[in-house]
């Protein structure tokens, strides 16, 4: 392998865990701004700050999700993701971004927060189990793994991307808590469409391993009996 493939690789595999550390430098930013501002805290008159309590949520998944990505930087394995990690990333950044820095409709605490919360930690939770069941065959990065086998169990058992369904499930979260038409606008049509356009690429991949075709004629994508 020359130099310049060498950097690549080392620049591909580090690119997961650059952009996750720095959404986490800019959620921080955007968090003290807006309990600074008069337009965009609605929980001044209560007794703590949803909005603060929502975005350190999410910056504990980020720090867990930045565990996943640390652990590229030892792997050699050949990608197949020409630009895809990027895309989503952008997706979910513009999401989480938007949703801080635009005033919210909700113009006081109500029961939305408290179902935009749940459904913000059921994604969270579900993600993190597909993690933790696809074990060292999971990857930011779309690569081929030699002598993969097929993972069934768990959330796997349901859908064949289980990973992908809980980062919408979670962003669905955001939506509701923090809605507002721009957080929406990247929702809607950077993220999942990111999202969807990996699954596909992923795919292409996964179809070269034994016993893949067979899981997938039996298990839909992200939503059972749907797709």
């Amino acid at each position: 392998m020359s130099d310049k493939d060498e950097r690549q690789k080392i620049m591909r595999n580090m690119m997961p865990l650059v952009l996750g550390i720095s959404l986490m430098g800019l959620i921080c930013i955007l968090s003290f701004f807006r309990i600074q501002s008069r337009t965009l805290n609605i929980w001044m008159d209560t007794g703590i700050n949803a909005d603060l309590v929502f975005a350190g949520f999410y910056l504990i998944w980020l720090v867990f999700e930045s565990f996943v990505s640390k652990k590229e930087l030892g792997r050699d394995r050949k990608t197949r993701d020409f630009g895809t990690c990027e895309i989503y990333a952008l997706g979910q950044a513009l999401t989480i971004l938007s949703a801080l820095w635009f005033r919210p409709w909700w113009d006081r605490p109500d029961m939305i927060h408290i179902l935009g919360g749940l459904v913000f930690c059921l994604g969270v939770i579900f993600r993190l189990w597909a993690i933790k069941t696809l074990g060292r065959y999971y990857s930011h990065i779309v690569r081929e793994v030699k002598a993969h086998s097929i993972i069934d169990s768990g959330p796997y058992g349901f859908i064949r991307h289980p990973a992908y369904a809980g980062m919408i499930l979670a962003n669905t979260g955001v939506l509701i808590f923090f809605f507002n038409p721009y957080t929406a606008f990247f929702f809607f049509l950077i993220l999942i469409p990111a999202i969807l356009l990996r699954i596909l690429v992923e795919e292409k991949t996964l179809m070269n391993i034994n016993g893949y075709k067979k899981y997938a004629d039996h298990k839909k994508r992200l939503i059972p009996l749907v797709w």
